[in-house]
């Protein structure tokens, strides 16, 4: 067997585990996630043709992350919203390549699609802000910085799909509305309304949205603009 294909068993088979921890007990997830991360790391590096490391530091920083998450959420909350929004400024810097492929225009960046997603999408970040910052008063700045950062990575995602062709970039998208999901759902369940279901959706979509990442970080030199308009 290939060693491409056993880098892929040993993310699914850690995957797999967490997920199962997950619907056992929350508490166990913190053992389980970081070999999920670390086989990522092996994913790409085995199978990415262009490697860039800051795939891998970015992949690295956001195993602190997650046991900054799992450990105490709370008390973690402001080094852990630091740390993610250099994380999405990395993953920015990543996707430049991509941007240059199909071009920064003014007019693409204006298409009704773009504007209505990124509408809602800041409606929706905000509407939860708004929930949970009672809980979290004191460390405002961190948490609308981290909104910023990771509404623009959304942006940026949002407008390489529309604007290339969706055979690699169809990977961008199912890993942006991963973390949508994930970043709202986790935070309303530590911060505002708790239920046993959430932490199984938020593992296994942070899960599929890192796996996604990595797998458009691996596919991005194939990236193609689709050179159309959208109106």
């Amino acid at each position: 067997m290939k060693i491409e294909k056993l880098t892929y068993l040993l993310f699914y088979g850690t995957s797999l585990l967490t997920l199962i921890a997950a619907v056992f007990t929350d508490g166990m997830v913190i053992y389980f996630k970081p070999p999920v991360i670390l086989s990522l790391c092996l994913l790409y590096f085995i199978n990415a043709e262009h490697k860039n490391y800051l795939v891998l530091s970015s992949l690295l920083l956001v195993l602190i992350c997650e046991i900054l998450f799992l450990q105490d959420y709370l008390g973690n909350f402001k080094l852990l919203h630091i740390l993610l929004s250099i994380y999405y400024c990395l993953n920015i810097i990543l996707l430049w390549k991509s941007l240059q492929v199909v071009k920064i225009q003014f007019k693409k960046v204006l298409t009704i699609q773009l504007l209505i997603s990124m509408t809602l999408i800041a409606y929706i970040l905000f509407s939860v802000a708004e929930l949970i910052l009672p809980q979290v008063n004191d460390h405002s700045t961190v948490l609308m910085m981290l909104i910023f950062f990771f509404g623009l990575f959304i942006g940026v995602c949002y407008y390489i799909y529309l604007n290339s062709k969706t055979v690699v970039s169809y990977s961008l998208m199912v890993a942006a509305s991963c973390f949508l999901i994930v970043n709202i759902v986790a935070a309303l369940n530590r911060l505002y309304v708790s239920l046993e279901i959430f932490p199984i959706i938020t593992t296994m979509l942070q899960i599929s949205g890192q796996f996604f990442l990595v797998k458009f970080f691996i596919e991005q030199h194939k990236l193609m603009p689709n050179g159309e308009d959208y109106f």
